[in-house]
């Protein structure tokens, strides 16, 4: 679910070097990360914190990198920030975000200083293409999102070392000398396309996936709650590819934790059993399986080879619809420069309404939003301008923001949305070819992390 997948915590030797992908303004075209401080340098300055002049105390030390309070407090608040849940965590909740952002701050900071090692590149290109596929994965431009991110107390400087941290990391993997014995050879394309076609009679399924590894059998509990909360957090509304870029110890959390199409029993066969009874839309319950906790998301599903497809029925443009309205309240005088302002927040809301059920929740966030259930109305008996943004929508769906008189306006169709039956499709050979990569990269990925936490110092404070 981007669908790019940090504080980064360095000595005062490494300053100099990473403030040029702490600031995006500053990056050159290709700016390698600064190396962590030698293991044998002899007595070494206390650990620094990069990033943050004004920390207020340490949260973290990590072979003698630091991870501040203000890293962890930017990454929650980046986390709700994005995450699109209903109603701001209190209480126990927050402390388990908090513990889940700590422990993912701490993966980072083994990820970046392994890239520093290696000297490997990141450009300030490299960053604002992760960005702008973040802002597309959320319908948002880039200032969108940045305004978001402001809104919620989120540097952006936080945002765009998180994505710093998930590029290092890959090219870490990608890098790797064993990653040339994950390269996907003529053969085996064509053995999994005979496989494929050999099970055209099973269903598909596009997945998503949130994966906590489990490193050590005395940390199953502890894992296992952790998938707990984050399973609560999505029953709350939070977005799943966000969640999965935040907290997914798998390399497809660069992408939202998407992870293409995948075949009934070509996964683990308690992930499999799963995703056969869940429907597109639907989240599993936590699965234990290899190497840790799976949390999956079915996107969309085929149904077997020979199935007649089922299209969604077409709007009837004058029929009753049950609509929700979300306004934003301006007067007829108000300038250009704040209309427009206006509508691209009222586009940031968009993106986090799925139904009509969201629609409190995010207005009480929105200052000076109101609310209003409509019931059942008919396009033809609304403004033109409204009109043709309901006629536009299918069942479930949300307008594009729309200029009234009243201010900027958002209209919400409560019917739910009806399920597309869609037939096996066969994968190309490229398709094919990056599904089996990326999961041998997978399967490299986790092995290179769990060696990292392995003969890692942490001390939490």
């Amino acid at each position: 679910m981007l669908s790019c997948k940090s504080s980064l915590l360095i000595t005062c030797a490494a300053v100099a070097g990473f403030a040029a992908i702490s600031r995006a303004q500053d990056v050159p075209a290709e700016q390698p990360l600064a190396p962590p401080p030698a293991a044998a340098a002899p007595a070494a300055p206390p650990p620094t914190t990069i990033g943050n002049q004004n920390a207020q105390g340490v949260a973290s030390v990590v072979n003698d990198y630091l991870i501040s309070e203000y890293d962890v407090s930017q990454r929650v608040a980046l986390f709700i920030a994005t995450s699109g849940i209903r109603e701001a965590p209190t209480g126990e909740a927050m402390v388990q975000i908090r513990q889940q952002v700590l422990h993912a701050l701490e993966d980072e900071t083994l990820q970046l200083a392994e890239a520093a090692k290696h000297k490997l590149a990141i450009s300030k290109d490299d960053i604002d293409r992760a960005v702008q596929q973040v802002s597309n994965d959320n319908n948002m431009t880039p200032e969108q999102l940045t305004g978001t991110l402001r809104q919620g107390g989120v540097s952006m400087i936080t945002f765009r070392k998180q994505i710093a941290a998930q590029i290092a990391w890959q090219r870490v993997v990608e890098s790797h000398p064993l990653a040339r014995s994950v390269q996907v050879s003529d053969e085996q394309i064509n053995a999994a396309l005979s496989r494929l076609k050999d099970g055209a009679d099973k269903p598909q399924f596009q997945v998503a996936e949130i994966f906590l590894a489990v490193d050590n059998p005395q940390d199953d509990e502890k894992v296992k709650a952790e998938a707990d909360q984050i399973l609560q957090q999505l029953s709350l509304g939070a977005s799943f590819p966000n969640v999965a870029r935040q907290f997914s110890r798998s390399a497809s959390a660069a992408s939202g934790g998407n992870i293409g199409w995948v075949q009934q029993g070509q996964l683990a066969p308690d992930i499999d059993k799963v995703l056969g009874v869940l429907q597109p839309g639907q989240v599993s319950t936590p699965i234990k399986a290899e190497g840790g906790y799976y949390i999956m998301l079915v996107i969309d599903r085929r149904e077997p080879a020979g199935a007649a497809p089922v299209a969604a029925p077409a709007l009837d443009p004058d029929g009753p619809l049950p609509l929700d309205r979300l306004l934003l309240p301006l007067a007829p005088e108000t300038p250009p420069e704040v209309m427009q302002q206006a509508i691209a927040f009222a586009q940031s809301l968009r993106a986090g309404i799925r139904s009509c059920a969201d629609l409190p929740a995010v207005a009480a966030r929105a200052p000076g939003a109101q609310y209003f259930r409509l019931g059942e109305m008919r396009a033809a008996d609304l403004s033109m301008e409204l009109g043709d943004a309901v006629r536009k929508t299918g069942p479930g769906g949300v307008t594009e923001p729309v200029v009234s008189g009243a201010g900027v306006e958002l209209l919400v169709r409560c019917d739910p949305a009806v399920r597309e039956v869609k037939p096996f499709v066969m994968p190309t050979r490229e398709e094919i070819q990056q599904q089996l990569f990326v999961q041998r990269l997978t399967v490299l990925a986790r092995s290179l992390m769990r060696d990292l936490r392995r003969d890692a110092v942490v001390e939490t404070r």
